[in-house]
């Protein structure tokens, strides 16, 4: 029994609070980690004559999140764009929180244009706006804890079965 309490603690202490980030075709620069207004979208044909694709990211989740919202996942993800210079977010795949994960997931790529003078001609996707972004985080929120709250009775009435 100690072992597995021994393990469990371990394990809460080796996990991150946070999304877990992989990383594909750059480093992140600590020096340059800060926040810009790079442009996001979802799921856009990329025309290769405009711009170049500097990198690639998977926010997942490390176990034991908690702070691994939609809205945590966008300062992420552009805080990364910024560490590359990249002038366009477009997120590939997203999951939102359901039964298996609390934790908004999700792929995006970053590009740079390759001519600075279209820097203006693409415009943030409605949906990754903060109120929008806000409202679906408090409605992930809700479904979370409606999902505990059934996990928690579910358990609790099938340790009294076994107990009886």
């Amino acid at each position: 029994m100690k072992r597995t309490i021994y393990l469990l603690v371990i394990g809460f202490l080796l996990t991150n609070c946070t999304h877990r980030i992989k990383r594909v075709g750059y480093d992140a620069k600590k020096d340059y980690y800060q926040f810009c207004d790079v442009v996001i979208n979802n799921n856009i044909l990329i025309n290769d004559s405009i711009f170049v694709k500097v990198g690639s990211i998977t926010l997942g989740e490390s176990g034991f999140s908690t702070r691994c919202n939609e809205s945590d996942a966008i300062r992420i993800l552009r805080g990364e764009a910024c560490t590359v210079n990249a002038d366009l977010i477009v997120i590939t795949d997203e999951k939102r929180p359901d039964v298996v994960s609390s934790c908004y997931r999700c792929k995006a790529d970053f590009y740079q244009f390759k001519s600075e003078d279209l820097a203006y001609t693409i415009k943030d996707d409605q949906q990754y706006e903060i109120q929008n972004t806000q409202s679906r985080v408090q409605k992930d929120r809700s479904t979370n804890a409606t999902i505990i709250a059934a996990g928690f009775a579910i358990g609790f009435i099938i340790g009294l079965l076994m107990f009886q």
